[in-house]
Formats: C-alpha cells, structure tokens, sequence
C-alpha cells in the first residue's frame, strides 16, 4: 500500500500513464472499503482510512452526459465541449471531448492526449480527451 498524494497537478503526469499502450487515468482506491476516486486520494471520502492503492481508470468509458462550452474563462478557448465519462471502475470524470460534435448519452469513448482547450502562455496544453470510439 503506498500513500496517494492528495493534490496531483491537473494535467502532469500524476493523473494518466500508458498501460498496454493505451492511456489510463491513475486514481486511487481505498483499501479499507473498496471506493475508487479520481484524482487520487490521500484520504478515503467514505470511511476515513489514509493511504490508497493506485488505480488505473479506463482506457475506456461511458458518456453519462455532456454540454457544449461558449463562453469560458481566459485559460480556456472555447467552443468546447465536456463529457461526464463513467469509467468502469466506478468513477465519473469530467474532460473534455476530443471532437466538437454533439455526443450521445452511452456513446462509448476511449481516452487520448490531445492539445487544449486549456491554453498557457499562449499555447493549447496537451490535456487527456475523452475521444468517441468508432463504431
């Protein structure tokens, strides 16, 4: 059992790794009580234990629901949209959707790093993307 730190960067490389060749979220699960989380937690939100086990979320998931962005904040270049993805681990995330076109609740996504709409210094980041699987 290794401690989880409770605060990983955003979009560093605390919060995703390549596993098979496909990319994962890391989150934590508690060893206490079984509860999973994104982003890892130092602190179970259900029973309290400190310390949690690594655990890796997708590489797929569900969209659970969506909505287009308009207007934002300077950081983020809008239009864009966010997925509410359900990972089969028990997780929901919010990120961002990889292609701008309107999304079906249930659609099936898998996870891949692509640029914005977060921007720094000028330039799109490099952000995990919940991107539709091809049917």
């Amino acid at each position: 059992m290794s401690e989880m730190k409770s605060a990983p960067e955003v979009h560093g490389p605390d919060v995703f790794e390549y596993e098979g060749g496909r990319l994962c979220l890391v989150g934590s699960s508690c060893p206490q009580c079984g509860a999973a989380f994104y982003p890892p937690q130092a602190v179970c939100a259900r029973c309290g234990h400190r310390g949690g086990d690594k655990l890796l979320l997708g590489p797929e998931g569900t969209v659970y629901t969506w909505s287009r962005v308009h207007r934002s904040t300077p950081e983020f270049k809008p239009p864009y949209v966010l997925v509410y993805v359900d990972f089969p681990q028990d997780v929901r995330v919010l990120m961002p959707l990889s292609d701008t076109a309107e999304p079906q609740i249930g659609d099936k996504v898998e996870l891949a790093m692509e640029d914005g709409p977060r921007v720094e210094a000028g330039n799109l980041v490099p952000l995990v993307h919940a991107r539709p699987v091809q049917k």
